[in-house]
């Protein structure tokens, strides 16, 4: 018995085979458009890195009514010197010595970004006053840890200064107005990378 329909079935299975390679190659072309490529990841990276370093600066900033918050008491203690990442704890430049009064930021930088293998620099900018009594802003690094890579992010916080916050002698954020009470403002900057 002949089965005069066996062109047709033979011709429909070619195109649906058809289909089928071109879905396919659609499929694996299209890929390249989910978020398994470099540059989405990065954003996805960068955005992880961003919201780890507002967290950061939310617990360092906090203090209850009354009292001055962990960040605003290390920055009145620093002593204006720079400070490394040694692979093991964070140096003073040029020599071996652990820094003692960063304590605050450097155990919470322990417990969150070294922890988990995330590079960084912090770094304060504030005014300083010329002699014609403009002011400018100075760029001071506190913490190195190396150049920061194409995506790395910034996240800052701004903190008040007063007279009464009792600063280190050698920290260099200036009085800006020896009249009143208030010292300065200074603007912490958190550069965040993964290396």
């Amino acid at each position: 018995m002949f089965d005069e329909k066996a062109q047709l079935h033979t011709l429909e299975g070619v195109a649906a085979a058809s289909i089928m390679l071109l879905v396919i190659i659609y499929a694996i072309d299209a890929t390249s458009m989910t978020p398994l490529t470099a540059s989405t990841s990065n954003v996805h990276v960068e955005a992880e890195l961003r919201s780890m370093g507002q967290d950061i600066f939310n617990i360092l900033d906090y203090a209850e009514p009354n009292y001055s918050s962990k960040l605003k008491m290390d920055i009145a203690a620093w002593d204006g010197k720079e400070y490394i990442w040694s692979g093991a704890n964070y140096t003073l430049k040029g020599t071996t010595n652990v820094t003692g009064n960063l304590t605050n930021i450097s155990e919470l930088f322990n417990a969150t970004l070294i922890k988990k293998g995330t590079a960084h620099n912090l770094d304060v900018v504030f005014l300083s006053r010329r002699s014609d009594n403009t002011t400018y802003p100075v760029k001071v690094r506190i913490i190195f840890n190396g150049d920061p890579s194409n995506n790395a992010v910034i996240v800052s916080r701004k903190i008040v200064l007063q007279d009464s916050d009792n600063l280190n002698s050698n920290n260099p954020i200036e009085d800006i107005d020896l009249s009143s009470n208030f010292h300065n403002i200074v603007d912490i900057r958190l550069t965040l990378w993964r290396m």
